[in-house]
């Protein structure tokens, strides 16, 4: 039987988000080209994908413009497009990419904000625990990227060496930390010999305890299940006619609670997706400036290049696979400029 353009569009869509998996696509950059793909697939309705023409491709990022989006956005659809039909037509299911046959404008490059160094010692002093201070240590003191942060595992740093080993966009690399940082990651560190190194150390708490219509005291906790690595919600319930208060009712269930469950293994679970970003945020509010990862990772780049650092030092310690990115940095760095001014100028001779 055949499938009717839909069907194909869907099966063809699932086939791409498999193939991005094989080629080794972030998970993020994954994610969001399955997402347009798929997107457009609907776009096209009863049009099949292989006989899709430069003009439907046009039409669908006007449709995508109308939303509202950032440029970028729209630059990033047509990068998935035509990834999309460049899997295609190495299928041999199509002989041309239709995608290729169009231009965008260049989108213009934006200085990105950075701190002073006068804000960043700020930005340090303002830390309440190990915890925060050690994550902007390491994120201004690496110029890692806030998801290379979430996977560092305690096996991967080398006090010695004064490195550490990370999974970017580009694969793995090492990123090096000067010696101020050595101290903090050892105290922050402790006894640990594995796992991840940035952890949630909140004790596990009773998330919900509640009194249903029968009179149940009904509630759930998280217990850690070392076979898969993961927490697995777990319900207690207490029986009606034991009249018991909701103080009472919420001791019980804590006294219930396994000792498991109590003592779950330090950094077998990483940091969730915001938790970085709202724990530099948050440093951030105390001393009235907005401030996040990839702000750091900007300063720390520019702040090396101030100091004479070479560019092409600098796109190796970012893990950029092009000096082209890396030279965004140089519209920041006036000092770097004002030095060639004084030098090179006829007036400043």
């Amino acid at each position: 039987m055949t499938p009717t353009p839909s069907e194909l569009n869907r099966e063809l869509s699932l086939r791409f988000r498999r193939w991005l998996g094989v080629q080794g696509y972030a998970p993020l950059t994954k994610s969001q080209y399955a997402v347009s793909v798929s997107s457009f697939c609907e776009f096209l309705d009863n049009i099949p994908a292989t006989e899709a023409t430069h003009l439907d491709i046009r039409d669908y990022l006007a449709f995508v413009a109308q939303r509202g989006v950032k440029r970028a956005t729209v630059h990033r659809v047509m990068y998935a497009l035509r990834c999309f039909f460049d899997f295609l037509n190495m299928g041999g299911l199509i002989n041309w990419a239709p995608p290729r046959f169009i231009r965008l404008r260049r989108i213009e490059r934006i200085a990105p904000r950075i701190l002073s160094e006068k804000q960043v010692r700020a930005l340090l002093s303002a830390t309440q625990n190990l915890q925060e201070r050690a994550m902007i240590e390491v994120l201004y003191g690496t110029g890692a990227r806030a998801g290379e942060i979430r996977g560092m595992r305690v096996e991967d740093v080398d006090l010695q060496a004064r490195r550490i080993r990370v999974v970017g966009k580009s694969g793995p690399r090492f990123v090096l930390f000067p010696r101020s940082i050595n101290n903090c990651l050892r105290k922050y560190i402790g006894n640990r010999r594995n796992g991840f190194l940035f952890v949630n150390r909140c004790p596990p708490q009773v998330v919900k305890i509640a009194l249903t219509k029968k009179g149940i005291w009904r509630s759930y906790y998280y217990a850690h299940d070392p076979k898969c690595g993961r927490s697995r919600r777990i319900f207690w319930y207490l029986p009606h006619g034991k009249g018991l208060t909701h103080k009472q009712a919420l001791r019980r269930v804590q006294r219930e609670m396994p000792k498991s469950v109590r003592n779950i293994p330090v950094g077998q679970k990483p940091l969730g997706c915001v938790t970085a970003r709202y724990i530099v945020k948050r440093v951030g509010v105390r001393i009235g400036i907005h401030v996040n990862p990839f702000i750091l990772r900007h300063t720390f780049a520019t702040h090396l290049l101030d100091h004479g650092a070479d560019i092409r030092m600098i796109q190796k310690m970012l893990g950029h696979v092009s000096v082209g990115t890396t030279q965004a940095y140089t519209f920041v760095s006036m000092k770097q400029v004002q030095k060639v001014l004084d030098k090179c100028h006829p007036r400043n001779l």
